[in-house]
C-alpha cells in the first residue's frame, strides 16, 4: 500500500490536508522576501509552472481540451481533466521507518543538550520541556494514523483522485495568491507616479497604446506604411561615434578609483566591470552633461557559479544618479556605494548559509550559532558549544581595514602565536564550510599538542588523532586507552570505553582549561589505583569502609613538595576483630609519573553527621610504593597491625584534653619545671614523693597503671603501689589551652602547668606574668586566685575533682577564669595609668566591678565604681558610676549618654578633679546668706554646665543690680610641637560691664591682679627661673581677654578671683559716700 505524502512536511509537523503538492512551490511559498536587495527577490531557480494546471473554465461553456491545449467548441459539458500527480509519492513503511528514527533522535538530541541549556533552570522547567515534546511526537504518530483509516474509508482504496484534487487546489490557489501579491507590488512601486490633475487622455493612451501619443516630429524609429521620413541610420551611428567621444573625454579628464580601470566604450556608453562585485553602464548627453546610470547587473558568485540577481533599477538609477551628480569625485563616490551595497549582499548570503548548516546542515543541533548585525556588518560565530575548553575560540566575518573586502579571522590566541596556523581567510562566500573544517581540524591540533606538553598522553604511531593515557590494572600492569575530540561538536570520547570511563567523559568535558582537563584523568588514574587496592583487601578478609568521608585530607609527608601537581585520596580498612571506629588509613598519592602509598593508625568517629578524626599516628607511619604492595603483604600486616592498634588506642584516652601537652616529672631534678611548682606543697604531695610521670616529646603519653585507673574513673585505684602520694605534671601551650585565643599572649607566658594529685583529688593550674602588673598589688576573691608569695609573678588556680573524667570541666572553668583576669588586668593597668596619683587606689575589686578613689580630700568609701560587661570573654563596654557626693557626679548625665569612650572618660575625671572640688567649694563657701562678721551678704554664686567643655561662675548682686559671669573652658593647646590640655578663664563678652556699673571695679581688679599675673609680686632683679619659681601661677600664660593654666594652677587662680568677685559691690563705699576706685 502507498500513499502520496510529502514525508518532509509531515515530519517538519505541518498538516497533512496540504502535504499533497510538490516541493517547488513550497519553497517559492517560503522564499524570504527581507533580503538586502531593493525591492528586490534573490532566487536561484524560479518555480516552473506546470502547462497541464489550467483555470476551471465556467459550466456554460462548451470546451474541450486538445494535446495542445487549445480550446474546440464542443457540444457537451464535460469538465477539463485533473492533472494527476506521479511525483512526491512515498510508500507508508518508509513513511513509519522514518517517523521513528525522527523521534528517537529527537529524543536522544534532547537528552544530551537538555544538560548544557541553561543549567540554572528548575527541574519542573526541564521536565514540562520534555513533556511539550513528547505530545508533538504523540500527535506526529496521531496524524499518520488518521491519514491510514482515511484511506481506509474510500472506496476501491483510490484515494489518488484525492490528492490530485487537493494539488490542484492547491497549485491554484498560489496563482491566485501571486497575482494578488503582483498587484500589491505594482501599488507600491507606483505610489511616486500619481500626478495632481488626472490627465484622463493621456491615460487612455496608455492603457490602450501602451505609451502616450506624442508628436514624432516626422521621425520614426522602424519603417512603417506611413509615408514620414524615418531617421537614417548614418544618422544613428554618427550620434552614437559622437557620445563614445563625448564619454571617452569626460572619462579620461575624471579620477578614476583603482577598480574601475578594467573598462570599454562603446555604444555611446561605458562599461566598467568589478570582478566577482558588479557591471555598471553610464553615458552622458553632451560634454556639459554629468553621467548618468543606463544599467546595473550584479556578479556576485555562490558555490562557484555566476548569479547576477534581480535589482529594483529604479531605485538604484535615483540613487546612482544622485550620487554622480553631486559628488566631487563621483566615479570614487560611485564604487563606494556600490561596493558596499555588494559587500553587505554578500554578507547576507554568508548569513543564510550559516543558518542552513545550523539547521540542517552537519553542525546542526547546536554545535554552531551565530549572531548577524546588518548595521555593522558584523557576524559573530561561536563553534563547540558544548566543550567547556573549546568556547574559547570564536570567529568573526567581517571587513577588512585594508582590503575593504569581507574576511574572516579565527579569535584564538594560541593560534596567533602559531605562525604556522592561518587565523584571517580571504575569499570566504564560496568556501566557507571548508574554512570551518580547516579551523576545527587546527584547534583540535591545539588542543592536542597543548595535552602532549603536560607529559600526561602519549602519542599514536598508528592514528595521529588519537591520545594515549595509561592506567594501571594491577599494582604492577598498566593499559592504554584512547582519547579522541569529535570535529563537529569539540566534545572529548574514549574508544570503548569502561563503565569507569563512561563517568568520566562528562567531566572531561567540563573542564575549562588543559590543568582542568589534566586533573580531571588524574582523578580517574587515582579511582582506579584506588579500585584495584579495595579489591586485594577484600579478598584477602579485610573490611574496605565506603561511607567515611573526611572534610579535609590527611596531611602526608608528600603532598606539601608540591600540592598542585599531586592527587591524594585516603581509603580506610580494618579487620572484623578491630576496636570500633580504628581504621588502617592509606593515603594514596599519585603524581603523572608515579604512585605513593602511606599507612598510619587513626580513629575516625561522626560527630553530628560528619566524619571527624579525633587521633591519627603520624610518628609510625610508612610508605611504599604501588608496584611493592603483593598480595603476601596484605595477608601478613593482618599479624602484626593488632598490638599498635591497642598502644594506640591507650595514648588517644589520654589525650582527650585536646590540648598540645609535654608530659614532665615533678621531681626537684627536672630543670623544665619552674622552682615555685616544685617547691609548692601547699595542699600538695610532698615534692620527694615518687612520679609515674615521664617525659615525652609527642603529643599524649601514657602513665603508669594508678594514673590509667584514675583516668577512667577510679581515683582510689590510682593510690595503689604509690606510697600514698602521686603527682602528675603536664606543661600546656597557652593559645592551645585558650582554645587558639590570643588574648593573654602578650600578658602571660607561652607555657602554663596543670599539676594533678591522684592522692588528694585535686588539680591546679599554673600560669605566670610577663611584667608585674598593678592587678598584683589588688585582691579578688572571686576569681580564686592565689599568687606566689616568692615575688616571681606565678600565680595558680585549684580545684578538688572526684574523677579524671572530669577534668575537662574544671579546665573549661580555668579558661574562663583566666579571660576574666586578663580583662581586670586591662581596666587596671588603663585605670593607673589614667589616675597616675598618689591619691588614686582600688578599693573593691570583684570579677565585673572595680571600685576605686582618686580625689584629693575625699572622705567617701569610693568616688567611681566601675561596672564590666563583656561578651564572648571580651571586654564589650564599661559603665562609670561616680559617687553622689564627688564634685564630678554633675557630669554623669553625660557619661550615661553612652557616646563617650571610656578612655576619654578616665582621662576628663583625672583632668578636671581639681577644678571640680575647687567649684565645690566655691559654691559651699557661698551658700550662707551672711559673712563672717555676721554682716549680710548680698552676693550668690552659681555654678552652670553647658556641655564637658565650657563652665560658667556667676555672680549676682541683685541689690546692687550687679552680675559677673566667669567663663571656664577646656582647650586644647599645641605648644612646642605637643599637644596639651589648658584651661581657659575669662569673663563674659555679652554683658559689656561700664565703667559706671558697681561691679566694674571688682573686674577691673580680677584683670590687674590675676590676670596681669601680678608682676609686682616679683623683684626685677630676679633670673627668669627665680621668677617662675617664685611665681604664684608658674604654669599660667596671660591672654588678652584672660588667663590658660592647667590642672595645677587651676585652684589658685579660682580662689583669688573667688577672693575678689565675692564681695558686695553695694557696701563697698567710704564715707563719703564715693564709689571705691580700683588700687592699679
Amino acid at each position: 500500500m502507498t500513499t502520496e505524502v510529502d514525508s518532509s512536511k509531515m515530519l517538519n509537523g505541518k498538516s497533512f490536508a496540504n502535504s499533497g503538492s510538490s516541493s517547488e512551490p513550497l519553497q517559492n511559498d517560503t522564499t524570504d522576501t527581507h533580503s538586502p536587495i531593493l525591492n528586490g527577490k534573490m532566487s536561484q531557480g524560479a518555480t516552473q509552472e506546470n502547462p497541464q494546471l489550467k483555470s476551471p473554465i465556467p459550466s456554460t461553456t462548451n470546451v474541450t481540451y486538445t494535446a495542445d491545449d487549445d480550446i474546440i467548441q464542443n457540444q457537451g459539458l464535460v469538465p477539463p481533466p485533473i492533472p494527476h500527480v506521479e511525483t512526491n509519492q512515498v510508500s507508508l513503511a518508509l513513511i513509519v521507518r522514518n517517523l521513528t528514527i525522527f523521534t528517537i533522535k529527537e529524543i536522544s538530541q534532547y537528552m544530551k543538550t537538555n544538560i548544557h541549556v541553561n543549567p540554572s533552570e528548575g527541574s519542573s522547567t526541564k521536565k514540562l520541556a520534555f513533556l511539550k515534546l513528547i505530545i508533538f511526537l504523540r500527535n506526529q504518530f496521531l496524524k499518520l494514523y488518521v491519514l491510514i483509516k482515511w484511506c481506509k474509508t474510500i472506496k476501491n482504496n483510490n484515494f489518488h483522485v484525492m490528492i490530485d484534487l487537493l494539488n490542484w487546489f492547491r497549485t491554484t490557489t498560489m496563482a491566485v495568491n501571486g497575482c494578488i501579491w503582483a498587484l500589491r507590488g505594482n501599488l507600491t512601486s507606483m505610489t511616486n507616479a500619481k500626478l495632481p490633475n488626472v490627465d484622463l487622455v493621456s491615460a487612455l493612451e496608455v492603457l490602450s497604446l501602451g505609451r502616450t501619443n506624442l508628436p514624432s516630429h516626422n521621425f520614426k524609429l522602424s519603417a512603417e506604411m506611413d509615408p514620414l521620413v524615418k531617421i537614417p541610420p548614418d544618422l544613428i551611428l554618427k550620434k552614437l561615434k559622437d557620445l563614445n567621444l563625448m564619454v571617452s573625454i569626460k572619462v579620461a579628464m575624471m579620477d578614476l578609483p583603482r577598480q574601475f580601470h578594467n573598462y570599454y566604450i562603446a555604444n555611446g556608453r561605458i562599461y566598467i566591470k568589478v570582478e566577482n562585485e558588479f557591471e555598471i553602464q553610464l553615458s552622458t548627453i553632451d560634454r556639459h552633461s554629468p553621467l548618468f546610470f543606463v544599467d546595473v547587473n550584479l556578479l556576485l558568485s555562490f558555490n562557484e557559479k555566476e548569479i547576477i540577481l534581480p535589482l529594483n533599477k529604479q531605485r538604484l538609477e535615483k540613487l546612482i544618479n544622485e550620487i554622480l551628480f553631486k559628488s566631487n569625485k563621483p566615479l570614487f563616490a560611485l564604487y563606494d556605494f556600490l561596493h558596499k551595497y555588494v559587500i553587505t549582499l554578500q554578507l547576507y548570503s554568508l548569513h543564510l548559509e550559516l543558518i542552513t548548516l545550523e539547521t540542517n546542515g552537519k553542525f546542526s543541533g547546536g554545535n554552531l550559532v551565530h549572531s548577524y548585525d546588518p548595521k555593522k556588518c558584523i557576524i559573530s560565530i561561536r563553534y563547540w558549544l558544548n566543550s567547556k575548553m573549546g568556547n574559547k575560540g570564536k570567529i568573526m566575518i567581517g571587513i577588512g581595514r585594508e582590503s575593504e573586502n569581507l574576511i574572516l579571522k579565527w579569535d584564538n590566541k594560541n593560534a596567533i602565536n602559531n605562525k604556522r596556523m592561518t587565523t584571517v581567510y580571504n575569499n570566504i562566500v564560496t568556501n566557507l564550510e571548508a574554512i570551518f573544517d580547516e579551523i576545527m581540524f587546527n584547534h583540535c591540533q591545539l588542543i592536542r599538542s597543548d595535552l602532549l606538553s603536560k607529559g600526561v598522553f602519549q602519542e599514536d604511531e598508528e592514528d595521529q588523532d588519537v591520545l594515549l593515557f595509561e592506567i594501571p590494572t594491577t599494582c604492577l600492569t598498566m593499559a592504554a586507552v584512547q582519547l579522541k575530540i569529535d570535529l563537529i561538536n569539540g566534545i572529548f570520547y574514549f574508544k570503548n570505553p569502561t563503565p569507569l570511563l563512561s563517568t568520566y567523559v562528562q567531566q572531561i568535558n567540563r573542564a575549562d582549561s588543559i590543568e582542568d582537563l589534566t586533573r580531571v584523568l588524574q582523578k580517574l588514574k587515582l579511582d582506579k589505583i584506588i579500585s584495584i587496592l579495595r579489591n586485594m583487601f577484600e579478598k584477602t578478609g579485610w573490611v574496605c569502609s565506603k561511607v567515611i568521608r573526611l572534610e579535609k585530607r590527611i596531611k602526608t609527608t608528600l603532598n606539601d613538595i608540591d600540592s598542585k601537581s599531586l592527587l591524594q585520596q585516603d581509603l580506610f580498612i580494618c579487620l572484623p576483630n578491630w576496636p570500633v571506629n580504628w581504621y588502617l588509613i592509606l593515603s594514596v598519592i599519585s603524581s603523572k609519573s608515579s604512585c605513593m602509598v602511606e599507612k598510619r593508625i587513626g580513629k575516625v568517629v561522626s560527630l553530628k553527621g560528619k566524619w571527624e578524626l579525633t587521633y591519627l599516628d603520624n610518628t609510625n607511619t610508612s610508605t611504599a610504593k604501588l608496584e611493592t604492595i603483593t598480595y603476601q603483604k596484605v595477608v601478613s600486616l593482618q599479624k602484626s597491625i593488632l598490638h599498635r592498634i591497642v598502644n594506640h588506642m591507650l595514648i588517644d584516652s589520654l589525650n582527650q584534653l585536646k590540648i598540645r601537652n609535654r608530659i614532665c616529672p615533678s621531681d626537684s631534678s627536672n630543670s623544665l619545671l619552674p622552682e615555685c611548682i616544685i617547691n609548692d606543697s601547699t595542699n600538695m604531695p610532698t615534692k620527694d614523693s615518687p612520679t609515674s610521670a615521664t617525659k615525652q616529646e609527642s603529643e599524649g603519653t601514657t602513665l603508669s597503671e594508678a594514673d590509667t585507673a584514675a583516668l577512667v574513673g577510679d581515683p582510689g585505684d590510682a593510690q595503689v603501689n604509690t606510697g600514698g602520694e602521686c603527682t602528675s605534671v603536664i606543661a600546656l601551650e597557652l593559645e592551645s589551652f585558650l582554645e587558639g585565643s590570643k588574648a593573654l599572649s602578650s600578658i602571660l607566658e607561652s607555657s602554663m602547668f596543670l599539676r594533678i594529685d591522684y592522692t588528694h583529688s585535686e588539680i591546679r593550674l599554673y600560669g605566670r606574668f610577663k611584667r608585674n602588673t598593678m592587678l598584683i598589688q589588688c585582691k579578688c576573691d572571686d576569681l580564686l586566685i592565689h599568687f606566689i608569695p616568692d615575688g616571681s609573678l606565678t600565680f595558680f588556680f585549684s580545684e578538688n575533682f572526684t574523677t579524671l573524667s572530669l577534668i575537662v570541666q574544671y579546665l573549661t572553668s580555668f579558661r574562663q577564669k583566666l579571660m576574666q583576669l586578663v580583662v581586670l588586668t586591662d581596666v587596671v593597668e588603663r585605670l593607673h595609668k589614667n589616675f597616675a596619683s598618689e591619691y588614686f587606689k582600688i578599693v573593691s575589686l570583684k570579677v565585673n566591678e572595680i571600685s576605686f578613689k582618686y580625689l584629693k580630700n575625699s572622705q567617701d568609701e569610693q568616688d567611681c565604681i566601675i561596672n564590666i560587661i563583656t561578651k564572648k570573654q571580651m571586654v564589650k563596654n564599661l559603665t562609670v558610676q561616680l559617687a553622689a557626693s564627688n564634685p564630678q557626679h554633675i557630669i554623669q548625665p553625660f557619661i550615661d549618654s553612652g557616646r563617650l569612650d571610656y578612655h576619654f572618660i578616665f582621662n576628663y575625671l583625672q583632668f578636671t578633679s581639681t577644678l571640680f572640688a575647687t567649684l565645690k567649694h566655691i559654691l559651699t563657701e557661698s551658700n550662707p546668706n551672711k559673712n563672717e562678721d555676721g554682716s549680710i551678704r548680698y552676693t550668690t554664686v552659681n555654678l552652670g554646665l553647658h556641655n564637658l567643655n565650657e563652665y560658667q561662675l556667676v555672680y549676682c548682686n541683685r541689690e546692687a543690680g550687679t552680675k559677673i559671669t566667669l567663663y571656664i573652658e577646656l582647650k586644647n593647646v599645641t605648644h612646642n610641637t605637643g599637644k596639651s590640655l589648658q584651661f581657659y578663664i575669662h569673663f563674659s563678652k555679652d554683658e559689656h560691664i561700664t565703667t559706671k556699673s558697681r561691679a566694674y571695679p571688682m573686674v577691673h581688679q580680677v584683670c590687674n591682679q590675676v590676670f596681669m599675673l601680678d608682676p609686682k609680686l616679683i623683684s626685677m632683679d630676679k633670673s627668669n627661673s627665680d621668677m617662675k619659681n617664685e611665681c604664684k601661677y608658674p604654669d599660667a600664660i596671660k591672654l588678652v581677654n584672660g588667663i590658660s593654666c592647667n590642672s595645677e594652677d587651676i585652684e589658685p587662680i579660682l580662689m583669688d578671683i573667688h577672693d575678689i568677685l565675692k564681695v558686695d559691690s553695694n557696701v563697698g563705699n567710704n564715707d563719703n559716700g564715693s564709689e571705691l576706685l580700683p588700687t592699679l
